[in-house]
């Protein structure tokens, strides 16, 4: 049996035995991690995967993507895996759609995806397979991982509160994915116990929060009029980005002078922009569409705000906090209140009161010094919690304990 020395990321830990006890015993190599994606359409899940695999350590780690479903064009995060020289495969099942499939499609196209993923497996033989959306993990979870010799290792991102994933079949998948995953993980705590709350397994469970490249610091200047806002995010309903624009016009009826750009793309945006013209603030909100470099986009803002309904996570918060912007966010049941300190690194708000979120970003505007100091302790806290070599480390214990001998599996 393969015997693996510790990996970063664990100090003074044991020596693990890989699983694989029909194969031939070898000496100590990469394990091999193979990635599973619906697509590597730009968003922040996909974002979080590419930051993962190309900081893990290629003495420790072979890593490759796959992904079931071709975006119709070249992105920034496969421009980034090209340069990294790091595999990937798509497996062409259909076109990545930027809306949710229907029922039969979405079986028909899993039914694919799993043939044709346990073709690769068998030629690549991963030591662990790492699927991250539950389509990816239904994909993975159907395989006979007992067989073909890999450990699953699935990454739930969303709540189950979520629009885009509302529907009874969907969310007994979700909860399916990480039920019969050898381990999984979730972003933040709250979201790890709502999946643990309807019947996860809390052993299995680990909570890994998202990451942030961190930018060079930067001298920021205080804020001065117009007050610089900036919101990010797929333009869909979760993203409640139409009670942001509710809160732009309570913003200029209380004689705050500001200028609103939204960073993103998604089926909304029409709806969105028709909302502001009607609410008479053409001149005041900008909807940029997608952006290529979120950061360079946040440092040139003076605060964040984030308005959605549901969200596991909220990576545009760390990214923000990185940039040693303030931050406002409604107080949503997951990411928000584990990420925001309110009154030190920024503003958490009871959620709908859509007058105390104004409110917020007219303190902020009366008071430049003291939103330079809330965006410098948001910066300290994402050193010190939220940064990618963090991240990495800590990914790289679970796979080294999903490979140990305590290993106890979910069922293929």
């Amino acid at each position: 049996m393969t015997q693996l020395t510790s990996l970063p990321g664990v100090s003074g830990g044991p020596r693990l035995t890989a699983p694989h006890t029909s194969r031939q015993s070898r000496p100590h190599r990469p394990l091999k991690v193979l990635a599973v994606l619906p697509s590597l359409w730009p968003g922040g899940a996909e974002m979080q995967l590419v930051h993962l695999l190309l900081n893990l350590p290629a003495s420790d780690y072979h890593c490759e993507l796959v992904t079931l479903f071709t975006v119709p064009q070249q992105n920034a995060l496969g421009e980034r895996l090209a340069q990294a020289g790091l595999p990937w495969t798509d497996l062409g099942i259909a076109p990545a759609l930027d809306q949710p499939m229907g029922a039969w499609h979405a079986a028909r196209n899993l039914w694919r995806a799993r043939r044709r993923l346990q073709q690769h497996i068998k030629a690549a033989r991963p030591d662990i397979v790492y699927s991250r959306l539950w389509y990816a993990g239904a994909a993975v979870g159907s395989l006979p991982r007992r067989r073909l010799e890999f450990v699953h290792v699935a990454n739930e991102e969303n709540s189950l509160h979520s629009h885009i994933d509302r529907g009874r079949a969907k969310r007994w998948l979700r909860r399916w994915v990480v039920g019969q995953a050898d381990r999984w993980v979730a972003p933040t705590q709250g979201l790890h116990d709502q999946f643990v709350r309807l019947g996860a397994p809390a052993p299995r469970g680990r909570v890994i929060y998202n990451a942030t490249p961190l930018p060079a610091p930067a001298a920021r200047r205080a804020p001065s009029s117009p007050l610089r806002v900036a919101a990010m995010g797929r333009l869909v309903p979760d993203k409640g980005f139409e009670r942001l624009l509710a809160i732009a016009e309570r913003l200029r009826q209380s004689g705050v002078r500001f200028q609103l750009d939204v960073g993103g793309e998604g089926p909304e945006r029409a709806a969105l922009e028709r909302q502001a013209r009607d609410l008479g603030l053409e001149g005041t909100v900008r909807f940029l569409g997608y952006v290529a470099e979120p950061l360079a986009f946040l440092q040139e803002r003076d605060v964040f705000v984030l308005t959605s309904h549901a969200e596991g996570f909220a990576n545009v918060l760390v990214e923000a906090m990185a940039c040693s912007l303030p931050t406002v966010a409604f107080d949503i049941d997951f990411g928000p209140r584990e990420l925001v300190v309110h009154g030190e690194t920024g503003y958490l708000v009871q959620d709908g009161n859509l007058d105390a979120f104004a409110g917020c970003l007219q303190a902020i505007a009366q008071d430049p010094q003291g939103a330079l100091r809330l965006g410098q302790a948001g910066r300290t806290r994402a050193e010190g919690l939220f940064s990618v070599p963090q991240m990495a480390a800590a990914f790289g214990a679970l796979f080294a304990d999903a490979l140990g001998p305590q290993l106890r599996a979910g069922g293929d």
